[in-house]
């Protein structure tokens, strides 16, 4: 072994502090867990503080990756690596000591690091980003734990960490402890059991459509709590994460019984019970059901104030049902009454046309009298007693006055309401209909009556008569059809989801401005994609004053990236940067084009004035503000600004298509304003596209919007008119352990253009 290897390795084995000539007698001590039931478990459940010294360490031939099973049937422990007694130990040894040699120590700092901060505040999503390299089982004969590690692997710091970790408790005699996921164990049950664990799971995952993670979680103190964490939306698409802390059997009972109720009242009335969830000021969730928020506390009143709500609907509906089931029978007894006569006429009619075909029979229809018919009005009266039956026998008996209500009450009231709403959508159909007939036979009525009249109007004499019977008229008895005019037809619009369309809408974005577009006025826009949109604000402001300290940081960011030059010397490359065989990758597609600059477009130099630099502003600003006259929106699309500050409505505004993007730019506020804006297809606005970004002289730039997906506005081109106005919390993960609650302002308008 060269010399230089052997002093890094006994280096490395001093700041474990481990000393191959006198191994630490806890580590010779044999390990026997062979009796052990290994159960394949990826999703570590429960996470604990685990003294140290309970911990035994047992090495494996087997990957990582491999299963559990084959792992842990190829393992052994660590004293069989550290001393060799048979020649299959000096190859463990041989790879210890190469483990050792390829150990990173950074890394091990940093695991230390991580544990340190978990001794003072547990993680707050529970899971952490090193927990996989743990695999920690409980043994429960022995109360003791241990540990498999891959000789394989190639990050070996959470093995030789805990090894410094256990060296340094018996050296020190102290019990220190890490915080790590157990596996192979399962809940305990002091809270809740499984089931009900696995019932709560289910019910979130109604409300939220993510499913959560529960976890068991104790702290250095052995003190266990139930911790679910999930995620849910808050506003639109936007979601935030949430943490629900149950630490006593009383909030477990009272958490379950909230949820399984609620989920029980949507699943069985999914038409009349939606609840919504916020994030709460603690982090968890909140429940609302059509904007009220309901909570285990005020459940029984939630119930009851909507059983007595149902009940008043019930009785309306009921009221409403009878009446409608009352001008039902008496649009059947006029139907009837009408259809009667109808006959009556039809009859007379047929008489008539039968009568027309002969000399004789004209003769004898001539001389007949116009007897009139009375009609009795008897139809009906048989079904009236029935009816009044069937109303009494439809009433509900269901209701009942109680101090408290039940889930069980108010799912019966609801269902008889859904019952009752049925048979009123029923009759109230049966009763167009019928009318929409009635109506009918009234105007054939009114027809027949009219041919019967002109009829009796021609028989003044047997000369008259015959010659109107001799004319070949048709006989129309079926009412005339209206065609009503104002039936307005809706053309179907192109709907945007950013989630799903983006891709596509960022293409069509992109093939327009490329097409309307030169190469200058690309540049143009370019500028107002950079931080320098700000000093155009100022231009279209008229602040010229606050310009001196822009220039300045512009001359110091030109010099750190090498850009900057004297006035009297020439760039020989102009905008060509680089040769054109340098290949890059944008959307996954490789293309051959120029990152452009915003350093030569602006034309900075370490000579240029604040005159000139305004003057350039001034142009850029001046060509922008003629671009939004060239330039349209593709399609009906909602884009989002996201600030601590009142919206600005006169200056130009980069607004994300993804409101989680604007969000995320203010995410360092503490009160957030979120502004959304509505563009129709055809008002001007400017697409932050790759032909925005990017030269495109070897035409081989890929298509879409793969940089952002920002947009640019004129703000003082529109009337922002306010629509709606909303308020929601969501979680801000400042690091592993730490998070706050931001609350967000929505505020929607509606553009018109001025």
């Amino acid at each position: 072994m060269p010399e230089k290897t052997k002093e890094n390795i006994k280096s490395k084995l001093d700041y474990i502090g481990l000393d191959l000539e006198n191994i630490p007698e806890f580590l010779k001590e044999y390990v026997n867990f062979k009796s052990l039931k290994i159960y394949e478990n990826n999703a570590y459940r429960i996470y604990k503080h685990i003294p140290v010294k309970k911990i035994k360490i047992l090495l494996t031939s087997a990957n990582r990756l491999e299963s559990i099973r084959k792992k842990y049937s190829q393992a052994s422990s660590i004293y069989s690596y550290l001393y060799p007694e048979t020649e299959e130990d000096v190859i463990k040894h041989t790879t210890f000591l190469k483990m050792i040699n390829d150990m990173d120590i950074s890394k091990i700092e940093d695991i230390e690091k991580e544990q340190n901060e978990f001794k003072q505040n547990n993680p707050f999503k529970v899971k952490y980003n090193n927990n996989y390299l743990w695999q920690i089982f409980y043994y429960v004969e022995e109360d003791t734990y241990f540990v498999i590690f891959s000789t394989e692997e190639v990050n070996t710091s959470a093995f030789f960490y805990l090894l410094k970790e256990k060296i340094k408790c018996a050296k020190e005699n102290k019990d220190n402890t890490i915080f790590v996921p157990i596996a192979n164990m399962e809940y305990s049950g002091e809270y809740l059991k499984k089931s009900e664990i696995l019932d709560i799971e289910k019910y979130l995952w109604l409300f939220t459509k993510e499913w959560p993670f529960t976890y068991e979680v104790y702290d250095n103190d052995e003190n266990s709590s139930i911790q679910i964490v999930g995620t849910t939306v808050v506003y639109e698409k936007i979601k935030s994460y949430y943490k629900i802390i149950i630490n006593t059997k009383e909030n477990a009972s009272k958490f379950y019984k909230l949820l399984k109720a609620l989920f029980i009242l949507q699943t069985e009335l999914p038409h009349y019970y939606i609840f919504e969830t916020k994030i709460s000021s603690d982090c968890g969730l909140e429940f609302l059901c059509n904007s009220k928020l309901v909570t285990y506390d005020n459940l029984v009143g939630f119930i009851t104030d909507e059983y007595k709500k149902t009940t008043q609907q019930l009785q309306s509906i009921q009221i409403e049902k009878e009446n409608a089931n009352n001008r039902l029978e008496e649009v059947k007894k006029e139907f009837l009454q009408k259809n009667k006569e109808y006959r009556i006429l039809e009859k007379r009619l047929t008489t008539y046309l039968e009568c027309r075909k002969t000399f004789f029979g004209r003769v004898k229809y001539f001389f007949r009298g116009g007897k009139k018919v009375k009609i009795k009005d008897t139809v009906g009266q048989d079904k009236k007693n029935e009816g009044q039956k069937e109303d009494k026998s439809t009433e509900s008996n269901i209701i009942e006055e109680k101090e408290f209500y039940t889930i069980e009450d108010l799912i019966a009231v609801v269902k008889e309401l859904e019952k009752v709403t049925t048979t009123l959508k029923n009759v109230k159909l049966d009763l167009s209909s019928l009318e929409n007939r009635n109506n009918s036979i009234k105007q054939k009525i009114e027809n027949a009556n009219k041919y019967m009249k002109e009829i009796e109007n021609h028989k003044k004499s047997i000369f008259e008569f015959w010659k109107f019977a001799n004319k070949d008229e048709n006989l129309a008895l079926n009412e005339g059809k209206i065609l009503n005019k104002n039936i307005e037809v809706k053309k179907l619009e192109k709907t945007f989801d950013y989630e799903e369309d983006f891709d596509e809408i960022g293409k069509e974005f992109d093939k327009y401005q490329r097409k309307e577009l030169t190469d200058k006025e690309c540049d143009y826009i370019y500028i107002g994609a950079t931080d320098i949109l700000d000093d155009l604000n100022k231009i279209k402001e008229n602040k010229y004053s606050e310009l001196e300290e822009s220039l300045e940081r512009l001359k110091t960011e030109a010099e750190k990236e090498k850009s900057l030059f004297s006035t009297e010397e020439f760039d020989i490359f102009g905008s060509i940067s680089e040769d054109k065989t340098k290949i890059k990758s944008l959307g996954n597609s490789k293309h051959r084009e120029n990152k452009k600059d915003k350093i030569n477009i602006l034309d900075i130099t370490k000579n240029t004035t604040i005159e000139e630099y305004i003057g350039t502003l001034k142009e850029i600003e001046s060509n922008i503000k003629n671009l939004f006259l060239k330039l349209k929106s593709v399609i009906d699309i909602d884009v989002y600004f996201a600030s601590d500050k009142v919206l600005n409505t006169d200056e130009y505004g980069g607004f994300w298509i993804n409101p989680e993007h604007a969000i995320n730019e203010a995410k360092d506020a503490d009160k957030i304003n979120l502004y959304k804006v509505h563009i129709k297809e055809n008002m001007p606005i400017i697409a932050f596209s790759n032909i925005i970004y990017f030269d495109n002289n070897n035409k081989t730039l890929p298509v879409g919007m793969n940089i952002t997906d920002k947009i640019l506005l004129d703000m003082s081109n529109f009337n922002f008119e306010l629509k709606r106005q909303k308020l929601f919390r969501m979680n801000h993960e400042l690091d592993e352990i730490n998070s706050n609650i931001k609350i967000v302002c929505v505020y929607e308008y509606e553009l018109k253009m001025k």
